[in-house]
């Protein structure tokens, strides 16, 4: 199992915007995915989804309700029918490539859903399966003007389970009781779902304090610090953390460091700051692992000439509350350059599933 932290787009959070009446994207593509049994067989599928066609400056992307109806073929059915299954359910996950307005780069994106459990046809028959879901959200926020696009781009059908008239698994060489199936996009199929216009309107600090300076670090997310002389502000190594990979049922830590933050305070002042941390779950297709289980231990060099001293945070956990990574306490005369860090480790319990989980590590600066 691997502990990515890599980004998640779009869960539920404050001053968030919801599509509007008529606000709804539509995508129909065709994959060819390899199955048990019969291999390459190809699906039809069309995908709904409530998304506005604008946003604002300053506003977070909530989550998105999804519905995609998918047809299967007789083929496949009949294959189905075959080895005795009767009804067909499971999990489905796509693949979102979110273009970011600005010039910003892309954001790689995973959305789960479920496959509601649907008939096999006796005889063999096409037939139509539904899965409906929700983007996962709140981590993002349009930070400047311009268009976001969102592309769909790969599918993949897992911990799907064919059943037969008792209720139970069937067996579909060479899997067990639930199989999974990787489907490639047809050459020359659509990929947008929606194309989205994000306006200047809703800035929630259109004009921050010169004291101060926010950015998001997410375990995989873009900062855009304020460098202007004369501020406080911060700047970042790099925007992704890979933690190490756990076994399958062993838990146990899984490490990293978090990328190195310079603070530069050129406020030629008395007031010290403080950098806080805080983090979202880990959420995957395989499931969620509590903010809580995410620790560090962080670390702080003050650079030579400064006339503050940086203090590291304390050893510990992160969690949704948060807490202070490195600080410089008011003084008579304050400023300077100091380089802050952490050694990361998360707390992977032996019951999580095997899977990609993400989250996102939000860093203040005050």
């Amino acid at each position: 199992m691997t502990s990515g932290l890599v980004a998640g787009l779009m869960a539920l959070g404050s001053g968030t915007a919801s599509a509007a009446p008529g606000d709804q994207a539509t995508l129909s593509q065709r994959y060819t995915c390899k199955f048990p049994i019969i291999n390459n067989d190809p699906i039809s599928i069309t995908i709904n989804a409530d998304m506005p066609t604008s946003m604002n400056v300053g506003e977070s992307v909530p989550e998105y309700a999804v519905v995609a109806d998918t047809l299967v073929s007789a083929r496949a059915a009949q294959g189905l029918g075959v080895m005795g299954a009767v009804t067909l359910e499971g999990k489905a996950t796509a693949d979102v490539v979110v273009t970011l307005p600005g010039g910003d780069g892309t954001l790689p994106i995973k959305v789960p859903n479920t496959v509601e459990k649907t008939p096999i046809p006796n005889p063999a028959a096409a037939f139509n399966v539904k899965a409906t879901g929700k983007s996962p959200g709140g981590l993002l926020t349009w930070d400047k003007p311009g268009t976001a696009k969102f592309d769909v781009v790969s599918l993949k059908l897992h911990n799907m389970i064919a059943r037969d008239s008792s209720g139970a698994p069937v067996q579909l060489p060479p899997f067990g009781d639930e199989f999974e199936a990787t489907c490639t996009l047809d050459a020359g199929q659509p990929t947008l779902l929606q194309t989205m216009e994000i306006v200047g309107g809703t800035d929630p600090d259109p004009d921050p304090d010169p004291g101060s300076s926010s950015a998001k670090q997410n375990l995989n997310t873009k900062v855009t610090p304020k460098q202007d002389s004369g501020q406080l502000t911060m700047a970042q190594a790099g925007d992704t953390v890979a933690l190490s990979p756990v076994e399958e049922g062993a838990g146990g830590s899984s490490t990293g460091s978090l990328q190195q933050v310079t603070v530069t305070d050129a406020r030629n002042g008395a007031t010290g700051w403080s950098l806080t941390g805080k983090v979202t779950d880990f959420t995957g297709s395989a499931g969620t692992i509590g903010a809580d289980k995410l620790g560090w231990t962080p670390s702080c060099d003050t650079a030579a000439g400064s006339a503050s001293t940086c203090v590291p945070g304390t050893q510990g956990t992160v969690g949704t509350a948060g807490a202070t990574l490195a600080s410089a306490p008011d003084a008579a005369q304050t400023g300077g350059k100091f380089t802050v860090g952490a050694g990361l480790a998360l707390d992977v319990p032996a019951t999580a599933a095997a899977g990609d989980y993400a989250a996102v590590l939000t860093l203040t600066l005050t």
